[in-house]
């Protein structure tokens, strides 16, 4: 196909023009990842808002519950990047299942904790089982996804992750305030059932489009570099945007609980944010695969940013609820551009191990901003937000400065 027959993206992307005829939701292999990632937040949501605080009911200090955050994206962390190497080389599927299984065992296994370090043991282990998890079902959906789709692809997904931010929490509190936290336990590992069937009976028969069956094949593959500047970039915005969900899983529900706001009120924080994200995250990134994605990323994470700092000014609840409105849109553009980003120069035959590379920066960024976050609140409740939301900044004009120059570079 010649130039004047695509599409050319600002990003220097070139995009089939038929690629967009056919609703992603009616690849059913795709539908049925999306729909079985939805089920599994559902039931990671259900006690997001809850951990902090459970662990607290139960002796944990708040520099303990600081570390149960700090084991759990630790030990995502390590395990991201092997993971996703595996990924390329088995089943993804069976990772997959394999990762689910394990993290509804685990949520279950919180009932029976009685200190602060079996809880942070219990964190450090669901951090392996969803390492497991993310690489193997992102390079899934990468190996599934047309040409020239990457932004809607991995903009649906965010969603459908979202989506779990949106139905647990709210559940998650109004039955513990209702029941107790043992309820939701229960139910949290028991939602983890019809994930496992969904991927067992739909995608068992999934293989990869680009897969060498033999050793001389695997000889003849180019040999695609990982580490490239727009990765580099990509990557640095990445790390900076997980920075603020690092502080929320370590502080948020003490801030607002200390605040003196009920659990019911703290399960609507996360609706407004996560709401705004469903929405806006596949429309973003359908608008990235037009227009190109670099000013999405960047003009959406520098308000990301600013949202943070201000919830370290702002203790009024109905201004919370419109920073959160306001940060879960901008969150969902940066996130969808910076996902197809990412993807448009990810090497071909390595998905699994780039969505490896690229969760573990994440995974990196929110274990600082946990241990940022526990650490700083014990100076005070605004702290860690102020702090957390500063260097986001500077992370993402670090990005936008390495990209100028190189720009500058290769043109002079």
């Amino acid at each position: 196909m010649s130039v004047t027959q695509e599409t050319k993206l600002s990003d220097n992307i070139i995009i089939p023009p038929r690629a967009r005829k056919q609703s992603l939701w009616r690849n059913w292999e795709i539908a049925s990842l999306m729909i079985a990632i939805a089920i599994t937040y559902i039931g990671f949501g259900l006690v997001s808002p809850l951990r902090t605080l459970y662990a607290r009911s139960e002796g944990a200090t708040p520099a303990e519950a600081g570390l149960m955050a700090a084991a759990f994206l630790f030990s995502g962390f390590v395990f991201l990047f092997p993971f996703g190497w595996l990924s390329d080389r088995v089943n993804r599927v069976w990772l997959i299942m394999g990762g689910l299984i394990a993290h509804g065992l685990i949520t279950f296994s919180y009932l029976f904790a009685v200190s602060g370090e079996t809880f942070i043991f219990l964190r450090f282990i669901e951090g392996i089982s969803t390492a497991a998890v993310v690489p193997a079902a992102r390079a899934m959906l990468a190996d599934l996804t047309p040409p020239g789709r990457n932004g809607e692809a991995f903009g649906l997904l965010g969603a459908m992750m979202t989506f779990g931010m949106f139905a647990g929490p709210p559940i998650g509190t109004t039955l513990a305030e209702w029941f107790g936290f043992t309820v939701v336990y229960w139910l949290s590992a028991l939602v983890f059932v019809p994930a496992i069937i969904l991927v067992l009976v739909t995608l068992r028969n999934y293989k990869p489009k680009i897969q060498p069956k033999t050793a001389a094949e695997k000889r003849e593959l180019p040999k695609e570099k990982l580490w490239t500047t727009p990765i580099i970039i990509g990557c640095i915005v990445r790390g900076a945007l997980g920075l603020g969900p690092g502080v929320a899983i370590a502080a948020w529900s003490l801030f607002m609980t200390d605040l003196g706001y009920s659990l019911s009120f703290i399960g609507l924080t996360y609706m407004v944010y996560a709401i705004p994200m469903v929405i806006v995250g596949p429309i973003a990134g359908r608008f990235s695969d037009r227009v190109g994605r670099l000013g999405m990323m960047f003009g959406a994470a520098i308000l990301v940013s600013l949202c943070w700092m201000s919830y370290g000014i702002i203790t009024a609840f109905i201004v919370i609820l419109v920073l959160g409105i306001i940060e879960g849109t901008m969150d969902g553009i940066a996130r969808s551009a910076n996902d197809g980003y990412l993807a448009d120069y990810s090497p071909a035959h390595s998905h699994g191990k780039a969505q490896g590379l690229f969760n573990a920066v994440t995974q990196f960024g929110s274990l600082a901003g946990a241990l940022a976050g526990g650490f700083l609140y014990e100076f005070g409740h605004n702290v860690p937000f102020l702090v957390v939301g500063a260097a986001q900044v500077s992370l993402v004009l670090l990005a936008l400065g390495f990209l100028l120059a190189t720009r500058k570079k290769v043109m002079s």
